[in-house]
């Protein structure tokens, strides 16, 4: 009897032991949030226990360094920088990161990289004067990917689209065991939505790819804007779909411009911009046609 009792209080002292303890995730994220200089982009670095890919470099120089700086803090050994679609933001100062860690593979969907080769020249006159010296002498853009999945100690990291998202090429990289998302420009959190590459047949695409992407029932979802201080989750998808859905009502509810910038604040009142209001300006123009759809 004394045996079997002493049995019985040691299988219900241990219980709670055995309930506290978790399995540890095979995979990781960290996300670092960048200035307003580099349009308050996410860098997001996927952790292994030894190997690290890392998701969209910065614009400016300065965050490229911190965002190197985060890397080396990981300790993790990178393995791939993933690019994911043609807009300066996500891509221009990869060079920090390429001379900081020469052994990385920086790679992009192959259409991505076409986009890149083709629109980079006038990337260079437009944005090169306004970053100075804190942006890049000589970008560069990344290599083809050879196939739809990148290895990360045996894990995969699935590359999604390309589909519509603030760009018609825009891709995103999932990851399964940890059900996270990393979207690029597809999702936006409280950051105004780049829509002046966009006519309403393409918001509306814009809109399914969310659609799509929400299906996948994400936990963890890395914008590739998002307001500081917010989660890395869901949320974003949320707001990107808020926000295309109204687009079309505000658009066709206001007579010009600054009217539409108005009716649009006023829906979305904590929603931030960057450069001097730079996103919502000029997706107004092109919406109400006082300027051309942008085609860089």
């Amino acid at each position: 009897m004394i045996r079997w009792l002493l049995a019985l209080a040691l299988a219900f002292t241990a219980a709670p032991a055995l309930a506290e303890h978790h399995e540890e995730p095979p995979l990781t994220v960290e996300v670092l949030r960048t200035s307003a200089g580099s349009l308050h982009v996410n860098s997001a670095l996927i952790m292994g226990e030894r190997d690290a890919v890392l998701v969209d470099p910065p614009f400016t120089l300065a965050d490229a360094h911190r965002v190197a700086a985060m890397v080396l803090d990981s300790g993790r050994n990178l393995t791939h920088i993933f690019v994911t679609h043609d807009h300066p933001d996500h891509f221009f100062a990869m060079q920090v990161l390429e001379d900081a860690f020469p052994d990385a593979e920086i790679v992009a969907h192959p259409t991505v990289v076409e986009d890149i080769w083709r629109s980079l020249p006038f990337k260079v006159v437009r944005w090169s004067p306004m970053l100075g010296d804190n942006g890049p002498a000589h970008p560069s853009a990344p290599h083809a990917l050879t196939s739809d999945t990148i290895m990360l100690e045996g894990h995969e990291l699935q590359v999604l689209g390309p589909m519509q998202g603030d760009h018609v090429h825009s891709t995103a990289l999932w990851v399964p065991e940890i059900r996270a998302l990393l979207p690029g420009d597809l999702v936006f959190n409280e950051v105004h939505l780049w829509l002046g590459e966009h006519d309403l047949d393409r918001v509306a695409d814009w809109a399914e790819s969310i659609e799509t992407l929400s299906a996948l029932d994400p936990d963890i979802v890395v914008a590739g804007h998002a307001r500081p201080g917010l989660p890395d989750d869901a949320s974003g998808l949320a707001f990107t779909a808020a926000y295309l859905e109204a687009w079309p009502m505000l658009v066709n509810s206001a007579l010009d411009s600054d009217e539409l910038q108005e009716l649009v604040r006023a829906a979305f009142p904590t929603t931030i911009d960057v450069l001097d209001d730079f996103i919502l300006v000029n997706s107004t123009e092109v919406a109400l046609g006082e300027q051309p759809i942008w085609t860089e």
